[in-house]
């Protein structure tokens, strides 16, 4: 049964809204539909998004809301331990004791009136909510403005923002890391933005230490959350933006917010940049056969000389509505994303030495979240999976999973939808060590309805098949993104 309208957005803010604090429970397998596979003890699977976002009566956006980092254990007799905390930045630590917003964000003023946004706390909003990832023993918790933010991997303590000696000091680092599993390195991207954009990617060793550093210096203003990497490339779209000068002025009086000052420029043709790896050759600049924005990328790799690349594809891209914000009084209106076409599954193709690129769109499904085998950044994987609508026509507030086989395009992709009016978060692909194509498939599946989560475990093989665990929990606030574990 489809949800109503009304229903559906009360559903919503119900799980964007969730704040259950810090967290430390087990679910016996007694209460566990199905049973967890013995493949998936021992290991754990990381999240992270906003876990507070109503603050002193105010809805921040959720960009803005404060990371909440979980971590879902599957234990040696079937159980489930769950443990949450919030990653303690000084926007935290001042707004927990406050209990009220003392720090300005992307999308987020502390008060409606401009004076009282003049002179806000030192310091920019790093909430640490977007990714985490393990890196030199601990839990990063990655954020768009700032450095990451350490975290203790088995306490989930807060350790303090990380900047690997100093390297990201001061730097707006991407979320988005990437692991060279065949090098053993991790892979940052920094950008400063103005009329023309410098990328700086650097690269740490298991270590944490920087080992390679290039720089790259761009020709416009772009947007960049996600970016991706092969042996000789780091690769990303143009997303060209235009920024509004009189709403930029008018944000740095108080009167307006950073996202409000920006938009894409629909007018600019699609491109991809592919900025050397191992040298300090040019930056290549390869046309697109469309215009193009790109948040998030699947994966990328080379063949014969060919850079080969999967992205969740927006071919017009608003900013503004994210989550269906409506600003600090309102709720947020599922509906809002529906507006605009949603983003699509597209294989691009760059011959070797080209400057214009092909492309296929891989699925009829509006598309995000998209993840494929963790070890295989870089270099070939035969399936992506993703998060989807059952109904093709649009994307976010996402209902379903879908399993892409990147080996046939001419498969049909697999889609399991839990129904109920539930959401779905980021599905995590825990592969098997046996077959490249086969594992589990972890997400998180949230009713608001009924103030509830659902940790559901399916068959990566046969996604459509359902559920082979079910985790009940609480209802849990909506995360952004997550990674598998093993600790060692």
């Amino acid at each position: 049964m489809t949800a109503l309208p009304e229903a559906r957005t009360l559903a919503w803010n119900a799980v964007m809204s969730a704040s259950p604090g810090p967290l430390d429970l087990v679910v016996e397998a007694s209460r566990i539909d199905g049973a967890v596979p013995h493949a998936l003890r021992g290991g754990r699977l990381l999240s992270n998004g906003p876990g507070w976002t109503h603050i002193g009566g105010r809805l921040a956006h959720p960009f803005d809301g404060h990371g909440y980092v979980r971590a879902f254990e599957f234990q040696a007799d079937g159980s489930l331990r769950l443990r949450a905390r919030f990653v303690r930045t000084p926007a935290y630590v001042s707004e927990a004791a406050a209990q009220r917003l003392t720090h300005r964000g992307l999308g987020t003023n502390v008060g409606d009136h401009f004076w009282q946004n003049l002179f806000p706390r030192t310091g920019p909003r790093n909430v640490a909510n977007t990714t985490i990832v393990r890196w030199n023993g601990r839990l990063l918790a990655g954020w768009e403005g700032g450095a990451p933010y350490g975290v203790d991997a088995d306490s989930l303590e807060t350790l303090g923002e990380e900047t690997f000696s100093g390297a990201l000091a001061g730097q707006a680092t991407l979320a988005h890391f990437k692991h060279d599993v065949a090098l053993g390195r991790l892979v940052s991207c920094s950008v400063a933005m103005g009329p023309a954009t410098t990328l700086t990617f650097r690269e740490f060793d298991a270590g944490g230490r920087l080992v390679h550093t290039r720089v790259a210096k761009l020709p416009s203003t772009l947007f960049a959350h996600d970016f991706v990497l092969t042996p000789n490339w780091y690769v990303l779209a143009s997303n060209p933006l235009t920024l509004k000068w009189g709403t930029l002025a008018k944000s740095m009086l108080g009167g307006a917010t950073l996202m409000d000052a920006i938009a894409s420029d629909g007018s600019a043709p699609g491109a991809v940049y592919l900025v050397p790896r191992t040298s300090d050759a040019p930056v290549r600049t390869v046309a697109l056969p469309g215009r193009a924005f790109v948040v998030h990328y699947g994966n990328a790799f080379e063949r014969d000389g060919a850079v080969h690349l999967d992205a969740c594809l927006f071919h017009d891209f608003a900013f503004g509505a994210e989550f269906g914000f409506q600003g600090p009084h309102a709720p947020l209106d599922p509906r809002l994303p529906d507006a605009r076409a949603p983003q699509r599954l597209f294989r691009i193709e760059v011959p070797a030495n080209a400057t214009s690129a092909t492309w296929r769109q891989l699925a009829p499904h509006g598309v995000d979240f998209p993840r494929v085998h963790p070890d295989h950044e870089g270099r070939p994987t035969p399936v992506l999976f993703g998060a989807t609508r059952a109904d093709t026509r649009f994307s976010d507030p996402f209902d379903s999973v879908l399993r892409v086989d990147l080996t046939d395009f001419g498969r049909q992709p697999k889609v399991w939808t839990p129904g109920g009016g539930a959401f779905v978060g980021e599905p995590i692909f825990v592969p098997s060590p046996e077959r490249d194509e086969a594992g589990h498939v972890l997400v998180v599946v949230s009713d608001g309805a009924v103030g509830r989560s659902t940790l559901v475990v399916l068959d990566a093989a046969q996604v459509e098949a359902g559920p082979v665990a079910q985790v009940p929990l609480p209802l849990l606030p909506y995360a952004f993104h997550g990674a598998w574990d093993r600790p060692n």
